[in-house]
């Protein structure tokens, strides 16, 4: 009977597949309703009319839940369900209106009748947009050798009717999915949301088994973000590599470690690579799956990645775009925000509860460093991804939250800063004079401004010849990067100011033992406490014999000095051994929404005019919103700035030959940016041979 309404209906749909065992269960975020698909032929998804039936009929009659689960090598996870609520609804409203179906008449056509309408219900959940088409085919006549009976049919009409409202009453649409491959916790959206509009797309490279990823940006309709677009391909695996994935997983995870090997944070992706290919291997023998060596490789990445790796996070780190990373507490309910060249994106990606605090136990083991409710701020490095982490927890937040910030995979130099916009070649040319000539500089700005990937371009100023001590509490500094271009730095660890462990040292005692080292020059990554008075104590006598230089969070040049002064507890005239501050900040062209980042204000502090009530500072360059670069001052041309004439004593010049040099420095910055001499081997070559050629023709030669 069902057959023939369809042949009379028009539709070809398959036959329902019997129902998935469903169990319900008590989540995070409520009851979730979980059906288990592994053994159906089915496709697991609400779209196929064949699995929607038998679900909705489990669902009838029985509690609602807050999320439903179809799991299968590929788990659908739902949470939109008001779509599916009205539809179970009105399943059980037909079925109960089905059942006032009473004898009319003679009788006859009762069978045949309650057979076309329980047909005309399934088939409403089969197909809900064609209900109505449906119950309008059901003939009211009476078949052939019937008689008709005029108040049976009426009778029979009404009830149609009423049928058909209950039809009418539903407005069902598929809710969308979040998708996950088995053997992963971590769920995305297969299709970018309804009005979502192209923008670009890119590619970032797999290795030499594993394919690229696809990253696609797209304009939301109702959004000033733009969606952060990717789908792994983990997630596009086939049902048999999910499965084997999946087994050899189980086996990883049971597997019991003959050595200690694993202690060792080093050695636990090597580890689990190698038994990964033997889990990998058991599990395709078993099924009888032939394996080949690209494949089982490219299984044997996916297996690590999900293990004891970061899981689709790594994705998103290896991505040159990504400068950002923020997952929100509490996760699950909030996508992935990132920070994609400087324009803020919301993304196709959701974590869970799972993924951050097994990720949690990943990154404590590879710091070293404690993390629980006694303290709950985890501060670190992930040198593989070139990425700083920091985490919270209870209780200062509702659950983990993760910031990871990415830093360049190469050294930034003044050069490419240039070419980004962020300085002009005049203000390069400046900064890399003052780096050369051993002033003391704060960089300051807000967060994000870019504070330190300026320090790390400058460090890059500081002739070969000199040593370099750097003081960090996170490794953020290209100090590594230095070494093999030349420089001779020195890297010293300190204890994190919001995170980290008794056996660390403080700030202040590794300054303390760095000014013991022997003349260097010093970079603080970040004064913020009691070194700063340390720091400044050893600029007024001398003790640092060359440049220093630091970060410090701030807005302007007065922000700097209160921070100092009156935060940190500085003395007033300890802060006048600082001889140069520059601000940067973050610019929203036009009020868009996308940001740039500019160096807007580099200024002396000046000896002169002293004030200990608010410091005085002299304006060197600052930053014209108008033609959007950084405009020289007079002070510079006039020959009147207290720190270039401190430069040309110093180095025995008159002020003219040093404001050559900042031309002459300008001028050869401005020739390597946007080529690739402006990445740091290169850019460290071109300026030995400058300072060579100097050295041979003058200051202030090109």
């Amino acid at each position: 009977m069902l057959d023939a309404l369809r042949a009379l209906s028009g539709l070809t749909i398959k036959a329902a597949e019997p129902a998935c065992p469903l169990a319900f269960r008590q989540g995070r975020h409520g009851t979730d309703a979980v059906a288990d698909c592994s053994r159906c032929p089915g496709g697991s998804s609400l779209s196929d009319p064949g699995c929607r039936l038998p679900l909705v009929k489990s669902l009838a009659g029985k509690a609602w839940m807050d999320r439903l689960l179809l799991e299968k090598n590929i788990v659908r996870e739902y949470d939109a369900l008001g779509s599916l609520q009205a539809l179970v609804s009105s399943y059980e409203n037909m079925r109960l209106h089905a059942s006032t179906l009473r004898t009319y008449g003679c009788g006859q056509c009762d069978r045949q009748r309650k057979a076309v309408v329980g047909s005309a219900i399934e088939e409403a959940v089969a197909a809900p947009g064609d209900i109505c088409r449906v119950i309008a085919s059901i003939p009211v006549r009476p078949g052939k050798g019937v008689p008709e009976c005029s108040l049976c049919m009426e009778r029979y009409s009404a009830f149609l009717s009423g049928m058909a409202d209950i039809g009418r009453r539903l407005s069902y649409k598929d809710p969308p999915p979040y998708v996950r491959p088995r053997f992963s916790s971590s769920r995305i959206w297969m299709e970018p949301p309804k009005g979502a509009v192209f923008v670009r797309s890119y590619e970032v490279a797999g290795d030499a088994f594993t394919p690229p990823l696809h990253v696609t940006l797209y304009e939301l309709a109702e959004s000033l973000e733009k969606m952060y677009f990717i789908v792994p391909w983990e997630y596009c695996m086939d049902e048999e590599d999910i499965a084997i994935l999946t087994e050899a997983r189980q086996r990883l995870l049971t597997k019991r470690p003959e050595t200690m090997e694993f202690m060792e944070s080093a050695n636990m992706r090597p580890l689990f690579a190698r038994y990964g290919r033997e889990a990998i291997s058991a599990t395709a023998s078993s099924g009888r799956a032939w394996i080949g060596e690209a494949r089982l490789e490219r299984l044997t990445a996916a297996l690590v990645k999900y293990t004891c790796g970061l899981g689709i996070i790594e994705d998103v780190l290896r991505d040159t775009h990504i400068e950002d990373a923020y997952v929100n507490a509490p996760v699950g309910s909030t996508p992935l925000h990132l920070v994609v060249d400087g324009e803020e994106c919301t993304s196709n990606v959701f974590l869970s509860e799972a993924d951050v605090e097994s990720m949690i136990s990943r990154l404590r083991a590879i710091s070293g460093r404690p993390f629980s409710e006694a303290s709950p701020v985890l501060d670190m490095d992930l040198g593989e991804f070139r990425t700083r982490v920091s985490v919270i927890g209870d209780p200062l937040s509702r659950g983990l939250a993760y910031a990871f910030r990415r830093h360049k995979a190469t050294p930034w130099t003044l050069a490419q800063l240039v070419s980004k916009g962020m300085l002009t070649p005049y203000a390069a040319g400046l900064l890399s004079l003052l780096v050369d000539g051993q002033s003391s500089i704060l960089v300051t700005g807000t967060r994000g401004a870019g504070k330190t990937s300026l320090l790390g371009a400058m460090m890059l100023e500081i002739p070969q010849g000199y040593r370099i001590l750097a003081i960090e509490d996170t490794p953020e500094l290209p100090l590594e990067d230095m070494q093999r271009c030349g420089w001779k730095v020195q890297g010293m660890g300190t204890r994190s100011a919001v995170s980290g462990s008794e056996a660390e040292f403080q700030a202040s005692d590794v300054l303390r033992a760095a000014l013991r080292l022997g003349e260097s020059a010093l970079i603080i990554g970040e004064v913020r406490g009691a070194e700063a008075r340390s720091l400044y104590e050893a600029m007024r006598v001398g003790a640092s014999g060359n440049s220093v230089m630091g970060t410090i969070h701030g807005s302007s040049c007065r922000d700097v000095y209160d921070r100092v002064v009156h935060d940190i507890g500085v003395p007033p005239a300890s802060f006048r051994a600082t001889d140069i501050v520059v601000v940067c900040s973050t610019v929203r062209k036009c009020g868009g929404h996308s940001r740039e980042r500019r160096v807007i204000q580099v200024a002396e502090v000046s000896k002169s005019r002293w004030d200990d009530s608010g410091g005085a500072f002299n304006d060197l360059l600052l930053y014209d919103a108008t033609e959007g670069s950084l405009i020289a001052t007079d002070l510079i041309d006039t020959g009147r700035s207290e720190a270039l004439q401190g430069i040309a004593g110093r180095w025995g010049l008159p002020i003219r030959a040093v404001n050559g040099e900042i031309e002459a420095r300008a001028q050869l910055i401005k020739q390597v940016a946007g080529t690739m001499f402006m990445e740091a081997p290169e850019y460290a070559r071109c300026l030995n041979a400058y300072r060579a050629m100097r050295e041979k023709g003058g200051a202030g030669g090109s």
